[in-house]
Order: structure tokens, then sequence, then C-alpha cells
């Protein structure tokens, strides 16, 4: 347990090559340092963006089929807000997280909540300068995480979790604001909002 150690970790997968294409999210909020239970939903593509890829495929194993039934992002996108409410939002890579969140809403007209973004990969760059590789399934295996499956979006969550965790373990920085590098402000677009 790590008192005030609070965030949402999230990792997304794409039907596609867009950014708007979301398929499938992965969430794991985190309280005190402890992980709470991984939420893995898969997503529907908006209107134009259902095609799913083959290289996606290959990655991630999700084709269309499989999300047949799966509620839009203007259903995902409210209970991601109503989720995470003031916590920041941690993920590795979060600039591509980032941009995915704001793409896949902009596709359906929306504006997704003011998030605080955190990323674990600029974090263990900062705090492990001697680190080989900051791909996540390496830092994983190194800093002997909890094994991954990589390309699961609950699973990559999951990852990033026990790697902000770890690292602030290593650093014993344990104020989540301090332990990750200052994320510039996403680009602003005009759009409808969203209510939660």
């Amino acid at each position: 347990m790590i008192p005030g150690l609070d965030f949402v970790a999230v990792d997304f997968e794409l039907a596609n090559a867009k950014h708007s294409s979301i398929c499938q999210i992965g969430l794991v909020k985190v309280r005190d340092g402890v992980l709470g239970k991984t939420h893995t939903h898969y997503v529907m593509p908006p209107p134009g963006l259902q095609n799913f890829g083959d290289y996606q495929i290959k990655v991630h194993g999700i084709t269309r089929r499989m999300i047949d039934g799966a509620d839009g992002w203007e259903l995902m996108l409210p209970r991601l807000a109503a989720f995470t409410g003031d916590l920041p939002l941690v993920a590795h890579n979060v600039v591509a997280e980032r941009s995915m969140i704001r793409q896949t809403s902009e596709a359906i007209g929306a504006v997704p909540p003011a998030f605080t973004y955190y990323c674990t990969q600029r974090a263990a760059q900062l705090h492990l300068p001697e680190q080989e590789s900051y791909k996540l399934n390496r830092l994983v295996e190194d800093l002997e995480l909890p094994p991954l499956q990589h390309h699961d979006a609950g699973e990559d969550a999951a990852a990033a979790a026990h790697l902000a965790i770890r690292l602030a373990e290593l650093t014993g920085i344990f104020d989540v604001h301090q332990l990750f590098p200052a994320m510039k402000p996403s680009p602003a677009k005009k759009a409808r909002s969203t209510s939660a």
C-alpha cells in the first residue's frame, strides 16, 4: 500500500490505422498503490471506421465479428469519465492514448473531459536512465512485473499500473503528480460537449 498513489491506468486497441477507431478499452483503478479489478470492454468504432485492418488483427486478434453488439464510443466516453472522476489517466506512451480519446471523440462530435494525462514510458525514461529499452513488454520483464499478454487493452492497462507502482517504489516518490513528468496540453478542437 502506498497512501496517495491514486490514478486510472488505461489502454486502447484500434480497429485500423486511424486513432479514431477504438475497438477495445482496458481500465484499472489504483487507490493507495493497490490495483483494483481490470475492466476490459469491446467498443464499436464510430460509423465509417468499423473496418478492421489486417495488421491490427494480427497484432491484437480482435475482429469485426467479435465486437458485434458492443457499445459505441458515445456510451463508453461518459463511462470512462465517470470511472476516472478527478483521477489522472496513466498509460504507456500516453500521447497515443490521448490522441485516440480525442480523435474517436471528434469522430462522434464530442469533446472529451480535460483529463490529466501521465506517461509511464516517459517516467521510466526519467527514473531508469540505464534501461536499454522502454517498451512495455521489456520493462515488465526487466522489472519482474506480473507477466503480460501484450496487445490486450486490459492486460496493457494493468501492466502500466504495475509499472507506475514499481517506479514509485524504486524512486520513493509516492505523489502521482511528482512521479510523472508534466505533459504538454492536448490540442483543443471545437465540437459539441458530451454529458456524463
